[in-house]
Order: C-alpha cells, then sequence, then structure tokens
C-alpha cells in the first residue's frame, strides 16, 4: 500500500514531527484562509479562524494519523467554525431569537427532515451575515424590499431617492447575496 505525501506528512505529525506541521500548515493555511474569507467576507477573522484551525492539527496531532484527506477535513472543521460564529453574532443580534422561534415551531409542527432544517439554517444564517455585512443605504434598501414586503416605487418615495438607485442597490445586494452563495456551493 503506497502512501500519499499527505498521509506520509500526516503520520509525521502524529509523531510530532514539527516540520511536518510546519509544511501542512503552510500548504494549507492560504487554502483554509480563502475558504473562509469567501464566507465571512472578512479577511481579518478569516486568518484568526484559519491559525486556529490549523493550530488544532498540532493540538490534535495523535489522531491526524487516521485521517485519509486532509483537505476534507480542514474544510469541514472551517465550515463549522464558520457556522458556529455566525450563530454566535446571530445569538447577540435580535435575529439569533427570531431563528429560535422558527425553527421550534418547524419542529413542533413536524416539518420537514431535521437535516434540510439545519441546512437551511446555516444558508439563512449566511444570507444574513451578508446582509449586515452590506453598505447601510444598501441594507436598508434590501430589508424594505425583502423584509417589509416594499416596492421600488415605495422605497424610493420614502428614502426621497431615484427608483433607479432603489434598483442598483437591490442588483447589488442580490450579487452580493449570490456571490457568498457561490462560494457556499462550491464547497
Amino acid at each position: 500500500m503506497e502512501f500519499t505525501e499527505e498521509q506520509i506528512l500526516l503520520r509525521a505529525l502524529s509523531r510530532g514531527d514539527e516540520k511536518a506541521f510546519e509544511v501542512l500548515f503552510m500548504r494549507y493555511f492560504p487554502r483554509v484562509k480563502r475558504f473562509i474569507s469567501g464566507l465571512l467576507q472578512d479577511d481579518i477573522t478569516a486568518e484568526d479562524f484559519a491559525q486556529d484551525i490549523l493550530l488544532k492539527l498540532w493540538q490534535k496531532r495523535e489522531e491526524m494519523a487516521k485521517i485519509e484527506n486532509l483537505n476534507a477535513y480542514l474544510y469541514r472543521t472551517s465550515r463549522n467554525a464558520v457556522y458556529q460564529h455566525l450563530r454566535h453574532i446571530l445569538l447577540v443580534n435580535e435575529y439569533g431569537e427570531k431563528q429560535q422561534e422558527n425553527l421550534s415551531r418547524q419542529q413542533n409542527e413536524g416539518a420537514g427532515n431535521i437535516e434540510e432544517n439545519m441546512f437551511a439554517e446555516e444558508l439563512l444564517l449566511l444570507i444574513q451575515h451578508t446582509v449586515e455585512q452590506m453598505p447601510a443605504q444598501r441594507k436598508r434598501i434590501y430589508e424594505m424590499s425583502r423584509k417589509e414586503g416594499k416596492n421600488n416605487d415605495e422605497i424610493a418615495q420614502l428614502l426621497a431617492i431615484n427608483k433607479r438607485t432603489v434598483e442598483n442597490h437591490l442588483t447589488q445586494a442580490l450579487a452580493d447575496i449570490r456571490k457568498m452563495l457561490k462560494h457556499f456551493y462550491l464547497f
């Protein structure tokens, strides 16, 4: 049975080889950071998360020889870390309470598969995070359109701006969300 270079490095890491850890860190840090940054749209937080995730390789080094696909392991760990971070943000905001109520109501009504509900919840968290990161005017127009159900004319009138400006903001908001979804579905 032949081992890949990655498997050899993981076995060396599991024996405490610092050079193997350094090689793995340098190889995977940019990938993990880029993936997290694509989800969070925040390079500084992505860098912190990537460092923490790769540091866990060293902390759990004894278990690393068992991993068959480090790339998949790191992306799954990264995704879980991002979701946990987003959940924390939502709990701090009012959205957390509303999301918990919706989830409880769905469970009480026996709606759907638990896995589907979790996927929908994760997707909603990412969309809400993307909206939170938008410039104030774009965020306001998006929320008036999607949450309050106002049409473009009403929004333009309420904000005393041109209808075309409203359309441009909505187009850009949806492009921001599509960009985030592209990263999500690529994973």
